[in-house]
């Protein structure tokens, strides 16, 4: 609990230092995790860190943290929805399209020219297809924790654009999660883990079905005015229920606590379900700080053997034209206008802590060497990092904030 309390104030100057040079706050909170331990390492030695944050606070700290997320990301999973008519369903057909198949290619390129140069060291032990299904997943993954809280600290998270990023973002990583299982299938000799990972995709799309059917009924809808604090507790702790459910599974626990949030009905701005969901996302933006900064002490801190400057130029190069030309691309085919068709491949480019745990389980499999799993971290950072200053950019450059057409995210709140 000191631990904790530690975290949350830490945080706070943190976020404030990251507004000073022009990042989102969330960058403050990520840069928190990622220096502590290396500098505790360098004042002080190695032994201190396991000293001051041993396994045994780290793992419940990073707990609180992950149920700080998933109360969070059901909130934002309840302000995605999908579209319905078929005109939506084409939009976001490009976006997704856009978003995702450039990102896949730039990491089968990258792979290419991995195994092209052949470099000593500079991959891992895995097999060849193991590592192109791993790249392909790193480039074209995109953050949703990170990407939430981007949308929120610049008041766009309920936006047409806020909703159409979310939406697509999480379309993304589920399909991406399921390349990387296929990926440490491939390395650990087996099927076994993608099996699960297709079989927790298809039961939890079927559970949140259910369970929307269920909170639709009026006696629910009845409970949870004269309960409110009963309604949010029951719907929190059916969030973090879910994420654990699905990280369990070999997928991430975003997918769990947002399928929740999708499941939750709407019932105006100011009914019991909708009020259950805003104070159980209050509940989790308290919390998820605390997510951000454990993550980020979990990086690891290998020897980057193998590491290559012509690499990360290649990684950072390809990352940032897959996802910022490919989301543009996708939102112009889906008739979005010049600037908010900008600002949604910059939000797709968003990778942060979610990139590095694909990475670190490619690292975990052998996958990955340690020079290259350097490289695709600081592209993580360096992608993560420009959002904020891009999307300034595009606020001087596009100033007329226009909402996304009715066919394609509906209107602005």
């Amino acid at each position: 609990m000191a631990a904790l309390a530690v975290v949350l104030v830490l945080a706070r100057p943190a976020r404030r230092a990251a507004i000073a040079v022009g990042q989102p706050p969330v960058i403050g909170e990520i840069a928190l995790g990622l220096l502590v331990v290396p500098l505790l390492t360098t004042a002080a030695g190695s032994g201190v860190l396991d000293a001051l944050l041993p396994t045994e606070v780290t793992s419940p700290l990073h707990t609180f943290g992950l149920a700080g997320l998933a109360l969070y990301l059901t909130g934002i999973g309840h302000s995605a929805r999908p579209p319905r008519d078929g005109g939506s369903l084409r939009s976001y057909g490009w976006l997704l399209s856009g978003s995702l198949l450039p990102g896949l290619l730039a990491g089968v390129l990258l792979a290419a020219w991995v195994e092209w140069r052949d470099v000593p060291g500079e991959r891992g032990t895995a097999p060849s297809a193991a590592l192109f299904l791993l790249l392909a997943a790193a480039f074209a993954v995109t953050a949703v924790p990170v990407l939430a809280r981007i949308l929120t600290d610049r008041g766009l998270v309920h936006s047409a654009l806020g909703r159409l990023s979310l939406l697509v973002a999480v379309g993304i990583d589920a399909l991406t999660w399921l390349i990387l299982a296929a990926a440490l299938a491939i390395a650990a000799g087996g099927g076994g883990q993608l099996v699960r990972a297709v079989a927790a995709i298809a039961g939890g799309a079927l559970a949140a079905v259910l369970l929307r059917q269920l909170l639709r009924r009026p006696v629910v809808g009845s409970w949870c005015a004269r309960r409110p604090v009963s309604a949010a507790t029951s719907l929190g702790a059916l969030a973090v229920a879910a994420a654990l459910a699905t990280e369990r599974a070999g997928l991430t626990a975003i997918l769990g606590a947002v399928l929740v949030g999708l499941a939750v009905p709407r019932d105006g701005d100011h009914g019991p379900r909708t009020r259950a969901v805003e104070t159980v996302e209050r509940w989790g933006l308290l919390l998820v700080p605390v997510f951000f900064v454990t993550t980020g002490l979990q990086v690891s801190a290998d020897r980057p053997d193998g590491f290559s400057w012509a690499t990360l130029a290649l990684v950072v190069l390809l990352a940032t034209a897959a996802k910022v030309g490919g989301g543009y691309a996708g939102a112009r085919a889906a008739r979005l206008p010049h600037g908010t068709a900008f600002r949604f491949g910059v939000l797709m480019n968003t990778r942060g802590l979610t990139e590095i745990a694909v990475l670190q389980a490619g690292l975990s499999a052998g996958i990955l060497s340690p020079g290259l799993f350097l490289s695709l971290v600081l592209m993580a950072l360096v992608t993560t990092a420009a959002t904020g200053p891009l999307l300034s950019y595009a606020d001087r450059r596009h100033p007329d904030r226009r909402p996304a057409p009715p066919h394609v995210g509906g209107t602005a709140p």
